[in-house]
């Protein structure tokens, strides 16, 4: 048995100390500790941490507490999945996996110890931005630091979230099919569907019961805690607006008793559960199980299937894009990033199948249905067509290759932002083509959206050379801008609601040129660094 707990041990302390050591985990902790202080308004400034019926909660550690707390609780099943769904999958690459294959730990102890590692990684992570806002109530808060009263809202709030991210990020990595891009996918919409379900179900007032038992975001049980104290629906966390002539309500924070904690145990309980399912599908490092893995494409599931069946069509659109690409003087970047663009479609022919969609979907709709449904959905799945152009070759160790080519070493961010302009044309041309003539006050907004978007995705692939980078940090602003229904004019981006502004769209403009500035200065520094 000892023996047993020494494997699992080593196992939780090399993965945690190979995560550690990386700088990228350094950058995460550091823009998560900046978060306190944007998340927490002065109230001089007219908006409020928390807002109880119009009355601000008097910024104490209990409010400071819970309300940090559930930005932690969002940001660990939003990012955190993204941040550690690669243990697996590193030890693959790494082959490490293959020599702890031809040992006596059993695949069960490997999926415990990495499980485990996901989660002391995790935890530590989240004690380290519990630290960072207990600062802010000494620089906003008007109580003294209780440190007990801080820490009983992260207990109360975070373990299950914590448990459940890090127990489906261990089964994702072994399932075939949720183990590339498309669970990557999967997760975001997952995760969004459970804290939707949570939040509907809290304000028809039927959280309670069962579902308080798999409520593991925390946001039903603190929703309907608070409202079990306060008796009110006028309940909101985050930089809101309340009534200066009331004055603050001391918030004594989230309570104990039975009826409360024990849905709590068993939501931080259940989740690991889904390990059976995770052993199951455990390749154990066999060779003939994970040859495919590196290349992602998982070529005997449905996904394999219909990239199969899709190839035709795929080498049609190809061969017309290379015979472009071909026509005589034709400058060398455009011919070299439309080739770039076209390995792209060759690599996920289905993509060719969703270009069609989309563009036959936008040219039988009406201008509400086009702008509110067909190119959200468009931008998407452009998006995630994006997502790898412009690291792929650092993840396939092609790099030097490439630099080797004529030109492209010194203009390699310049060839990667206009591969995503071909493969974004290819998306969107036509259903943007179809909005501007529906509305051709759009097609300014549109026009600088698709930058925005393809520079996005070349800044965020180079400056971390992992898409997954890309696909959560869009999605979710995706997911943002289409829930706000354009109530916020800056968040309509693309003008999907008709609410842009002209400074809005100069806005999305600049930012879309200071993403390619940061590419670009990252991609000189590494080549002073390692060339």
């Amino acid at each position: 048995m000892n023996e047993r707990l020494y494997r699992l041990a080593s196992v939780v302390r090399a993965d945690v100390k190979i995560r550690l050591r990386r700088p990228s985990t350094a950058v995460v902790f550091v823009l998560l500790s900046m978060l306190p202080y944007m998340w927490i308004p002065d109230p001089s400034t007219g908006r409020t941490l928390i807002n109880i019926g119009g009355q601000r909660a008097l910024y104490n550690s209990a409010a400071i507490g819970m309300a940090t707390a559930v930005l932690a609780t969002m940001f660990i099943g939003l990012f955190g999945f993204y941040v550690i769904s690669n243990a697996v999958k590193r030890d693959v690459i790494s082959r490490c996996g293959f020599v702890i294959a031809s040992t006596t730990m059993r695949g069960s102890e490997y999926i415990i110890g990495k499980f485990a590692g996901n989660v002391v990684f995790l935890s530590l992570f989240t004690f380290g931005f519990m630290a960072t806002a207990m600062a802010m109530v000494l620089v906003r808060g008007e109580a003294p630091l209780e440190p007990l009263v801080f820490v009983r809202q992260y207990i109360l709030l975070l373990p299950p979230a914590i448990v459940a991210v890090s127990a489906l990020a261990i089964v994702f990595e072994c399932t075939p099919l949720l183990r590339s891009k498309f669970g990557d996918v999967v997760y975001f919409f997952l995760w969004m569907t459970l804290m939707g379900t949570v939040a509907t179900l809290t304000e028809k007032g039927k959280i309670g019961g069962w579902s308080a038992y798999i409520d593991v975001s925390g946001l039903g049980f603190m929703m309907q805690q608070l409202k079990n104290t306060y008796q009110t629906d006028a309940l909101s966390i985050g930089a809101t607006s309340f009534d200066a002539a009331k004055g603050p309500q001391v918030f004594p924070g989230l309570q104990w008793g039975w009826q409360w904690v024990l849905p709590r145990l068993v939501s931080t309980i259940w989740p690991m559960s889904l390990l059976v399912v995770a052993r199951v599908f455990f390749h154990r490092f066999d060779p003939a199980r994970v040859r495919s893995m590196p290349n992602e494409k998982a070529h005997r599931s449905w996904i394999g299937r219909l990239n199969f069946l899709s190839k035709p069509l795929a080498r049609l659109f190809v061969r017309f894009g290379q015979a472009i690409a071909s026509l005589p003087g034709m400058p060398l970047i455009v011919r070299t990033s439309m080739t770039d663009a076209m390995a792209t479609i060759a690599q996920f022919p289905l993509a060719v199948v969703a270009i069609i969609g989309f563009s036959l979907a936008s040219m039988g709709t009406d201008a509400k249905s086009l702008f509110e449904g067909a190119l959200p959905f468009a931008f998407a799945a452009c998006a995630i067509a994006l997502a790898d152009i412009a690291c792929r070759e650092k993840r396939a160790g092609t790099t030097a290759l490439v630099y080797a080519a004529p030109g492209l070493r010194a203009r390699f961010v310049i060839w990667k932002f206009a591969s995503t302009l071909f493969v974004a044309a290819a998306f969107l041309a036509i259903p943007i083509a179809r909005a501007i003539a529906l509305r051709p006050a759009s097609t300014l907004p549109l026009l600088v959206s698709v930058l925005f978007l393809c520079a996005a995705s070349t800044a965020l692939g180079i400056v971390s050379s992992n898409p997954k980078t890309f696909i959560v940090a869009f999605l979710t602003f995706w997911y943002i801008a289409l829930s706000d229904k354009g109530a916020s004019p800056g968040l309509d981006f693309a003008d999907w609601f008709g609410k842009t502004t002209p400074s809005v769209t100069a806005a999305y403009a600049g930012i879309a040129l200071a993403f390619l500035m940061l590419a670009q200065l990252v991609h000189v520094w590494e080549l002073r660094r390692k060339w």
